[in-house]
């Protein structure tokens, strides 16, 4: 997800748009350094793993939100079964 200041964003909402409708790209509005808005496609169903780490990475969050992630994961991962060969 890119970083977009939301001056930026209103001087030119239409080019920003169009990336967003023909191009599926998601942006963050921020004024002043503060994250205040989302621009994202309609029916977005989620991110790749890869796409979460990087925006993980990037996240200011609490060690106690860390942990509790890092613990919801932990039984989501145990939550899984095993997957069957088709072909086995």
């Amino acid at each position: 997800m890119k970083t977009l200041e939301a001056a930026e964003a209103a001087e030119d909402f239409t080019r920003y748009l169009s990336q967003v409708l023909l191009h599926r790209e998601s942006f963050q509005i921020v004024k002043g350094g503060v994250p205040c808005a989302y621009l994202i496609p309609t029916g977005e169903h989620g991110c790749s793993s890869h796409e979460l780490a990087a925006d993980l990475a990037s996240a200011e969050i609490t060690v106690q939100d860390r942990h509790a992630l890092a613990a919801a994961l932990h039984r989501g991962r145990k939550a899984l079964k095993p997957l069957k060969n088709p072909w086995g």
